[in-house]
């Protein structure tokens, strides 16, 4: 073997192992930027309202994201980096805290795009005062939907004009959008309506593109190191009505996975049909997948 072919081999061996190297961050969520900068920050979903200081209560916690906030304290995590998303944005202290504003139910009925524009001007902010922090989101139902595509956006900017989100987590979350006789459910909900958001959760489910769309968002996404993991139940009786009332419904379940994000968990949580959308936030395996995903703060 002549000593050109040996030197080729180096070069073949020593890139194989960096591609091998890069598979297994892919597959673990692994961050690229310091740890100890990792902001999480949680994102409720539609018809949610923002009341007395904390996520809205749930029958099962006595606020939204409780159970993964207590998960994320045992990893290391204070409360002065867990962050809640408003949909009416918010200010920073002098001190340079995060506070929320209040925003009632109605406020989250906007088209997807505001809500985004909403997140990356919270982050912004917060970043301009916390120059090393970068984000970790966390984003339930609609949440979801609004977290991921800030992620996408994010990861298709410039190096030098990104907001530095590094992780996203959706949970239950209608990523390919929700046929139209979900309505009925949501008429449920009772909150002055304009229809905004649903009309373009709809639109999506109606586009034969948007799996395409979703599969090349997370796909750009991890090349850019913002690492992508869509969890959710598929008992969640919202997407899947007839697994608890019977009769003919649209399947949507699947709306809640992009089949080739960096973590994708199909979880089958049991619970009664009013609390299944909520379950996967206190379900005790899915809540131990969230923090290993986002791991811990140093």
């Amino acid at each position: 073997m002549s000593s050109s072919d040996s030197a080729w081999r180096r070069v073949w061996r020593a890139g194989a192992l960096i591609a091998a190297m890069a598979l297994v961050a892919l597959a673990t969520g692994a961050q690229c930027k310091p740890d100890e900068d990792r902001v999480v920050v949680f994102l409720q979903g539609l018809y949610t309202a923002y009341d007395e200081g904390r996520p809205q209560r749930t029958a099962l916690e006595e606020h939204r994201f409780d159970t993964i906030k207590g998960a994320l304290r045992e990893r290391g995590y204070d409360d002065a980096r867990m962050l809640d998303f408003s949909y009416a944005g918010g200010t920073l202290s002098s001190s340079g805290g995060w506070r929320p504003a209040e925003y009632a139910c109605e406020d989250t009925d906007r088209p997807l795009t505001e809500s985004v524009e909403t997140l990356e001007r919270m982050l912004r902010d917060y970043g301009a005062r916390h120059r090393r922090a970068h984000f970790a989101l966390v984003g339930h139902s609609i949440g979801g939907n609004v977290a991921m595509l800030a992620g996408a956006r994010d990861a298709a900017r410039p190096e030098g004009e990104r907001i530095g989100i590094t992780s996203v987590v959706t949970l239950d979350a209608p990523l390919h959008g929700v046929s139209p006789d979900k309505k009925v459910i949501i008429d449920l909900v009772p909150c002055e309506k304009t229809y905004l958001a649903g009309a373009d959760l709809v639109a999506l489910r109606a586009d034969p593109a948007t799996p395409g769309v979703r599969r090349l968002q997370a796909a750009v996404m991890a090349q850019e190191g913002v690492w992508l993991a869509t969890f959710g139940n598929e008992n969640d009786c919202l997407w899947n009505p007839a697994y608890c009332a019977g009769g003919e419904w649209a399947y949507d379940a699947d709306t809640q996975f992009i089949e080739n994000a960096a973590a994708v968990r199909r979880f089958v949580v049991d619970a009664p049909p009013l609390l299944s959308h909520d379950a996967i936030l206190a379900d005790p395996a899915a809540v131990a997948e969230v923090a290993a995903f986002i791991g811990a703060p140093e």
